[in-house]
């Protein structure tokens, strides 16, 4: 495994108390400067081996759409499960740099992973549909969960950036759980369908334009998808790390846990530090193993 260069941001002083009510009142920060130029070459370079089915530790990610040869030319590419096939990667989404920003944001006293994804969109790839994060952990208690979506590539709205509808995770909505690519109804129905049961009227869109190395961290119950890549040249990467309340555990019963109740035991609800480990804490207590399987590519 290859070690990061060091990050544009060396100290990553913690978040302020104006910054925490922003994220509360809004559901999301954004930060700028999280990652280098050399990290994200790192990091991008991680990917074509692993859409080829190189896996560094001979684990298969969780989920993985739009495979080379088998998906269609402009498929956005998506692998969620990145730490367990690659340590380079791994070193950079189970920081306790960006799980103590994560939990911070929540308030939460500590941060247990939940799970990372690449997202590659190329020219002329399709809407990915409005959705909250929450709802795929709904069979965790609590399923809470927030994400750090970091920019790889200029993320413009012309190349189908992030959309989010900002105090949308206020909303006394339901959500389903949904398969999110190339929609074939419009990608905001969804929302539009939220909106109506939450009585908000006209809910605004807004577009996260980040430069490369630039991150937006949003609630778990942000309402936020995209639009297809309008660029004839642009492909659009972000990596995504997600986190989960420390004390989370199974629900008893749920039929919504198509990744997470794969790694369920079945004498109890606790989720196990193997596959769901402590990324920060405030007492100073991270998962043993993790010293050994990774560096931290966020230490200078």
């Amino acid at each position: 495994m290859q070690n990061l260069s060091p990050p544009a941001r060396q100290d990553y002083p913690p978040v302020t108390p104006s910054q925490v009510d922003q994220f509360q009142q809004q559901g999301y920060l954004i930060l700028e400067n999280v990652l280098s130029a050399a990290q994200i070459e790192r990091i991008v370079g991680r990917f074509e081996p692993l859409f080829d089915t190189q896996f560094e530790t001979g684990i298969y990610p969780d989920e993985w759409y739009g495979r080379p040869g088998l998906s269609q030319p402009n498929a956005t590419r998506q692998m969620t499960g990145l730490w367990r096939c690659d340590r380079t990667l791994a070193s950079v989404t189970l920081s306790p740099a960006i799980a103590r920003l994560n939990a911070s944001l929540m308030g939460w006293p500590a941060a247990r992973y939940g799970f990372d994804a690449c997202w590659l969109k190329p020219p002329a790839a399709p809407p990915v549909s409005f959705h909250r994060n929450s709802t795929y952990v709904a069979s965790l208690d609590p399923a809470s969960v927030v994400t750090c979506w970091i920019a790889l590539s200029h993320a413009t709205s012309a190349a189908g950036t992030l959309q989010i509808v900002p105090g949308s995770h206020h909303w006394p909505s339901a959500d389903r759980i949904r398969f999110l690519h190339a929609p074939r109804e419009d990608y905001r129905a969804p929302l539009w369908q939220a909106a109506t049961a939450a009585r908000v009227d006209a809910p605004q869109i807004q577009s996260i334009e980040l430069s490369p190395g630039s991150a937006i961290c949003f609630h778990g119950q942000l309402w936020h998808g995209s639009d297809r890549n309008q660029t004839t040249h642009q492909t659009r990467r972000s990596l995504a790390i997600s986190t989960l309340h420390p004390q989370a555990k199974f629900q008893p019963h749920s039929d919504q846990g198509f990744i997470f109740s794969r790694y369920r035991r079945l004498e109890t609800l606790a989720m196990d530090e193997s596959y769901f480990p402590i990324l920060w804490s405030q007492d100073g207590y991270r998962t043993p193993f993790l010293a050994d399987y990774c560096g931290d590519a966020l230490v200078p």
